[in-house]
């Protein structure tokens, strides 16, 4: 969170007031789900706004509307609670780190368990799949810029965003990505334009899916993870797969930056905390260790 303005100090009322009410942008909303007052909420927003020094919400025609403020700040705040949660254990997101490297599991409403964990870069190189050579290469020659012609072959399999003032925005999505290939094509061009969290689903889960795209973005670095999920296929009922997901930050042609990421569809990950037996079968068509177009 930006420094504080006074002499008070931020306390988590205050940021679970500020996050539940940007959910909702309703204030009785809020107060029923945090289990207080009307007043009392408005207290902690204004009491955050004062620390920060600006404000988080504006009132247009009596409805509560996020400022460029309370959107710049929302993100952080979130990671905030997320991490109070999850010390205090309730929190369905679990993180740990090993040698440096994160190691994330979450469990959804349905009893459904996640898992990603972060790998060596280096292992691109050492025995990485094709298709993450030939991407991390790519990268290297275009020197970041998304439209490089040395992007050209890759771009088909990769999602592009651009970080906006509520969030991460979908940019471009290649029509061989295994975003368009795991939820169809319907889905994937329905994508340009929204933001992920539009998927409704809670701040957890976007926590554990998008949680490494912040620094990956801000200081355009690379990142390697192997993930476990269970996703919607085509638009159906969710499916286990296995993936795996590099995050490339990068440039647009105004030089603003942005976030290309390339996930494959694979069968090879390394996740310590998956079992053996809960590792399924992918289709052959799905798998994108080596697209033709890539390896001929």
């Amino acid at each position: 969170m930006s420094q504080s303005k006074n002499n008070s100090s931020v306390t988590v009322d205050m940021l679970r007031a500020f996050v539940s009410l940007s959910r909702s942008l309703n204030l009785s909303k809020a107060c029923s789900e945090l289990g207080t007052t009307r007043q009392t909420v408005r207290r902690h927003i204004t009491d955050l706004e004062a620390i920060l020094g600006k404000k988080l919400f504006e009132v247009v025609d009596r409805q509560y509307q996020l400022t460029c403020g309370g959107y710049e700040s929302l993100e952080e705040a979130k990671s905030l609670l997320l991490q109070l949660d999850t010390w205090a254990g309730r929190s369905n997101l679990r993180k740990n780190y090993s040698g440096g490297l994160e190691k994330l599991q979450y469990t959804d409403a349905n009893a459904r368990t996640f898992y990603s964990q972060q790998h060596p870069v280096s292992q691109i190189a050492l025995n990485g799949l094709p298709i993450m050579k030939k991407a991390f290469s790519a990268w290297g020659n275009a020197e970041t810029q998304i439209e490089h012609t040395a992007m050209e072959q890759i771009r088909p399999y990769t999602v592009i965003y651009r970080k906006g003032p509520a969030g991460w925005v979908f940019v471009d999505v290649g029509k061989e990505s295994a975003y368009a290939r795991w939820f169809g094509w319907a889905w994937s061009r329905s994508a340009i334009g929204k933001l992920i969290s539009e998927d409704n689903i809670d701040d957890e889960y976007n926590q554990f899916t998008g949680g490494a795209y912040s620094r990956i973005y801000d200081e355009g670095g690379v990142r390697l993870d192997h993930i476990f999920a269970h996703l919607p296929k085509d638009g159906g009922e969710p499916q286990p797969g296995t993936f795996q997901r590099l995050l490339l930050g990068s440039v647009f042609p105004d030089g603003t930056p942005g976030l290309i990421i390339l996930s494959a569809i694979t069968e090879q990950i390394e996740i310590d905390a998956l079992n053996e037996a809960d590792r399924p079968k992918l289709p052959e068509d799905l798998i994108m260790d080596c697209p033709a177009p890539l390896c001929n």
